[in-house]
């Protein structure tokens, strides 16, 4: 009778717990879950827009790279007297399809003064040919013409002067940049134009896509409707062909899409660059969130453990003390993983890199390996602090943190907070020549933040000066002349000018 009595009583205080813990559950899943998760849906709003402006930013680079190549052809002299003369060996002499296959363009070609095409040419690399341009394309570029020939009488300053549009033709776009044919030392009278075009396609798409995790797909404008939408809400200008639509949209649980318009010599959209990213920023908050709901699931299974455990002390409490050994365990592990991180940027401590360095450093010795030391400060950091106060820099300690984990990628390197606004990064079994690359793409990944910093004396942005120096330990050396190295070299970085990277 005794025990029929313990065990209700028993089973009323697991029940009256149980429900109680539920109820908890209950209230942090409606009360906190979704403001966090909302709070995770902006973050990845942002980084979403900040990868649109990195593929935009992509795009504009191969604009460049292709001014380029056609600027260096309308420079020199034999080209201008060409366009007077037209001596007939010269084009063929001049231009094969060795020559040009080697570079990024696909349609190559010359106007004369009054904007007539004198060759238009494309280059087939599956004959490995140069061939006339195929007459419906030929005829969309004659249609567009004035947009990238110069008129006869041009008085602009031709020097610099260029046309860039994109030109729908009948296979696909053409991106096309066009500059004045001059003499040697870059002056008039002009005597036509040559232009350079690259097909937006699919090998376009890769040289996109080749700097980003990310999926690019091209479709034309539909309809006059669509556009007029879109159009309506278009906020980035990135030069006079790029638009980023801030209309980020969530695809569903795996991916999220922004768009980039392409726009004709009018300014008008004619093709949607859409760009599809993983929801890994949203993902992560998720797994936090249920993870958060796991733990305090197993603690409030622990309370109900322990409260059966109190009320039947005699049978259970051998169990009750394993189970207390290893919550200590648990415990004393998360404590040890608090002790290695830096409270503000959550990446490792001081304390965590020197365990690291010298743990790297013993084992460099005995496999006879290099070890590669980079050293990162934020340049004029306290002017930072001074003009936007300390929450602001906390927030730009943390950034720039985030910007350095993302260059470095080896799960066996470490990337710790070094003091104040200097970062350190432990690359075991690296060469200074991996270092270097490391070491770029930091600074890159710190330019893309673009941080605004009125108070820096060498830019509108925060930027970062680095050091970096390599060692293949020996018994005789201490992991301290590698940080000592590092750190002159990283004081010659901001002898130099800052933003800049030293190395030995």
């Amino acid at each position: 009778m005794f025990f029929v009595k313990s065990l209700n009583l028993r089973l009323k205080v697991l029940l009256l717990s149980n429900a109680s813990f539920i109820i908890l559950l209950l209230g942090i899943a409606i009360g906190i879950r979704q403001p966090i998760l909302q709070r995770f849906a902006w973050l990845e709003q942002e980084i979403m827009q900040k990868k649109l402006v990195r593929v935009a930013d992509r795009f504009v680079q191969l604009v460049e790279m292709l001014d380029s190549s056609a600027k260096a052809e309308t420079i020199w002299t034999e080209m201008y007297v060409y366009m007077e003369e037209r001596h007939p060996t010269f084009y063929r002499d001049t231009y094969s399809f060795e020559g040009m296959a080697i570079s990024i363009i696909d349609v190559f070609g010359m106007l004369d003064r009054k904007g007539n095409f004198i060759h238009l040419d494309w280059i087939d690399r599956r004959s490995q040919q140069l061939k006339p341009l195929p007459e419906p394309s030929r005829a969309d570029l004659l249609r567009a013409r004035q947009l990238i020939s110069f008129p006869e009488d041009c008085n602009l300053a031709l020097r610099d002067s260029r046309n860039l549009a994109i030109i729908p033709t009948t296979d696909k776009p053409l991106l096309v940049v066009s500059r004045p044919i001059l003499t040697r030392d870059a002056t008039g009278p002009h005597r036509g134009t040559f232009l350079m075009g690259l097909f937006i396609d699919g090998k376009f798409l890769t040289q996109l896509e080749k700097y980003n995790n990310l999926e690019l797909e091209l479709t034309p404008i539909s309809s006059v409707k669509s556009s007029n939408r879109n159009l309506s809400n278009i906020a980035t200008n990135i030069s006079n062909i790029v638009q980023i639509s801030p209309d980020i949209r969530v695809l569903d649980k795996e991916w999220i899409m922004g768009e980039i318009y392409l726009l004709n010599g009018d300014r008008q959209p004619i093709q949607i660059l859409s760009v599809r990213a993983p929801r890994l920023e949203y993902q992560q908050g998720e797994k936090t969130l249920n993870q958060l709901t796991g733990v305090l699931f197993i603690v409030g299974i622990s309370l109900n453990i322990i409260i059966s455990l109190l009320l039947d002390k005699s049978i259970r409490n051998q169990q009750l003390l394993k189970m207390s050994e290893v919550a200590l365990q648990v415990a004393n592990q998360e404590l040890q993983k608090l002790a290695n991180l830096d409270g503000l940027t959550w990446i490792a401590n001081r304390r965590c890199f020197d365990q690291f360095l010298n743990q790297e450093w013993t084992r460099a010795i005995r496999e006879r390996h290099p070890i590669t030391l980079i050293l990162c400060d934020i340049d004029y950091f306290k002017s930072f602090n001074d003009t936007y106060g300390h929450l602001r820099g906390d927030e730009c300690l943390s950034d720039v943190a985030r910007a350095i984990s993302l260059a470095v990628r080896r799960s066996s390197d470490l990337v710790a907070r070094y003091g104040g606004e200097e970062f350190a990064i432990v690359m075991p079994n690296t060469d200074l020549e991996g270092g270097m690359l490391v070491a770029q793409a930091i600074q890159e990944q710190v330019r893309n933040l673009q941080i605004e910093h009125t108070g820096s004396s060498i830019g509108s942005y925060v930027s970062v000066s680095i050091g970096i120096s390599t060692l293949v330990p020996t018994q005789g050396i201490a992991p301290e002349a590698l940080i000592e190295q590092s750190d002159r070299n990283l004081y010659s970085a901001k002898q130099q000018g800052r933003n800049q990277i030293a190395f030995a």
